[in-house]
This record gives C-alpha cells, structure tokens and sequence, in this order.
C-alpha cells in the first residue's frame, strides 16, 4: 500500500515538472493590450519633465507624433507629425506635418513648395495652431526681468509664380522636378511672439539660421540682397545677421559679409558663434573646389558699453568677426 503510495507521488510530481517546463518555453507574450506593433523614435522631454513626446511608427504604416503627460493621463497625438519640439516654459509643442500620402503620389501639385505643416500644440488646452510651406522649425525664448516669453522660430519656403497664378498646361501635366543635389533652400523666416499679441516677424532670402537656446538671440544668412542699416548700404553676395530680441522689439547686433556663409552654430553656454565662409571656383579641369575658411563671433567683441541695458550703445561694425583655422 505504502509503495503504491509512494509510485503515485512519483508520477504526479513527473507529470508537474514537464508541464512546467514546456510553460517555461513559451514565448513571452507583450505587455498590455495593443493589437499592432509600434516603435518609438526621437523622444522629447519638456524642461519641466511634465512632458514626452517622441515620432511613432506602427505596422500599419502610419508615422504620427504622440504626446504624454509624464504626471497624468493626457496625451495628444499629431497625425503624420515628425520631429517634434517643445518650448522652454513647457507650455508649447511644434511638429513638422507631412502631407496625406495621397497627395504626394499626385503628378501634378497644386504648386511647387514644400508641403509641410507646422503644427502649434498649446498643452495646457490642446487647441492648435498652423503654419503652411514650413522647412524647419526651432524655439527660443526672451526674458525683460519679469516675464519670460517664448518664440517660435521658422523657416517657411517662398511663393512661386504658380502659387500665384496657378500652375501652366505643361507644369500641370510633368512630375515636379526634383532640386539640385547642391540647390540652396532659400525661405522666409518668421519669428512669432508667443504672449501677447503675436507679433511676427519675416526676413526674405534666408538660406539657414541657428537659435542661441539659452537666450534671445538668432543668426541668419541671407542670400543676394541689399543690406540696409543706418545709412550703410552694400550688395551682399551672402551677409550674416545676428540679432537679439525682446517681447517689444528687434535689434541687430552684428552683420558679415562674405561669399557662402552656412554651419551656423552657437556654444552651449558662451554667447559665441561658429561658422563657416567659402569660396567657389571651378578649375581648368572643369572640376569645382571649395575652399573654406572658420570664424567665429563672441558677443563681448563686438558690442559696445551696454551700461546695464538689454542691447549695446555701439555697434562696432565687421568687428568682432576671428577667423579661427589661421594664426592671427
């Protein structure tokens, strides 16, 4: 009896180790209830840390930007939205928006400029705001001693003639033509005043422009124009700008001249700019060379006594401008 016993408690514990271990050999199965596959990329986090934000992926095909409340359960979503931004005082959040895919297989546009959408997302009420033809987007902020005011930086691409006119028979019949691998974008940039009224500001011809993240500044290049400031007056081939700005108003700070002017880039915690000035020639070979040269721009060169103001007395012109790659 003791030995039947003993056989039965032998078998049952058999039985319970297989079954156990064919369990263990399952595959895990994913978290949560989601019926699709998706990934993450490029994710965001709000100065505050209240906020995430990152592009979406799933197997559908869809690319969307989501938005979470890192301390509640409000998200928010930007259909076919891409690199997403969000301001300093964590109330705004911009994405880039790409058209439907039905409209891009077209071969005949509506017109010949970009065709994303800069969305303006105010997290506090979820309302929303657009912008048409956009090509980039960044923030930057100003601070008077008592508020903080956030603005929106962008760069939209100019009309063409037939935004305008509406497009030809033959243009409306041909594919869009692809750019230039080396074509230039050339925008208009704007400047949005986020409190108050909304000023904006626009600067035609911009080729690039680069955001000091810390503080009311921004430098642009732009192409082939007339600069025009206090009586002095010159064709430029390219002529950078560095301005510094404020909730009431706009001051330029800083202008070069030069022939192709690009790699804007600002120190993370020095008001100092780098970038890059070149010169283009094509050789007898009918090859064409680029020779380059380095500069930077530090505030404290170029401006005058400031006497404790937001802006300097004395702009020294083409001052200020060191040429980093030579000996001096």
């Amino acid at each position: 009896m003791k030995s039947n016993f003993l056989l039965g408690l032998f078998l049952w514990l058999s039985l319970t180790s297989t079954a156990q271990a064919q369990e263990n050999q399952k595959p895990a199965q994913p978290l949560g209830n989601d019926s699709e596959f998706r990934a993450l990329h490029n994710p965001v986090i709000s100065a505050d840390g209240a906020w995430m934000a990152a592009g979406e992926r799933s197997d559908r095909g869809d690319e969307n930007v989501r938005v979470w409340s890192t301390e509640g359960n409000v998200t928010f979503t930007i259909e076919r939205g891409e690199n997403p931004r969000i301001s300093r005082d964590s109330r705004w959040l911009s994405a880039l928006q790409k058209p439907p895919l039905e409209e891009t297989k077209t071969d005949g546009p509506k017109n010949q400029r970009a065709g994303q959408t800069l969305v303006l997302l105010d997290l506090q009420d979820g309302s929303r705001r657009t912008f048409d033809f956009v090509l980039s987007h960044e923030w930057t902020y100003s601070y008077d001693g008592i508020y903080t005011s956030m603005h929106l930086v962008y760069l939209q691409s100019p009309k063409t003639k037939a935004d305008q006119e509406g497009p030809s028979k033959d243009e409306a019949t041909k594919p869009a033509k692809k750019p230039a691998a080396k074509e230039r974008k050339v925008g208009t940039l704007h400047l949005v005043h986020l409190k108050g009224d909304g000023n904006d500001w626009m600067q035609q011809n911009v080729t690039e422009y680069a955001t000091y993240q810390r503080n009311r500044y921004v430098a642009y290049v732009v192409d082939d124009c007339q600069v025009v400031w206090h009586a002095h007056e010159e064709p430029g081939r390219d002529s950078l700008h560095i301005v510094g700005f404020s909730a009431r108003n706009l001051g330029l700070n800083a202008i070069y001249d030069g022939e192709k002017i690009e790699g804007l880039c600002w120190a993370r915690d020095q008001l100092t700019l780098g970038f890059l000035d070149s010169t283009e020639t094509t050789g007898k070979d009918g090859k064409r060379r680029v020779k380059s040269a380095l500069y930077t721009w530090p505030w404290g060169q170029s401006a005058g006594d400031t006497s404790g103001t937001a802006q300097p007395l004395a702009i020294r012109w083409r001052r200020g401008f060191t040429r980093a790659d030579t000996f001096q």
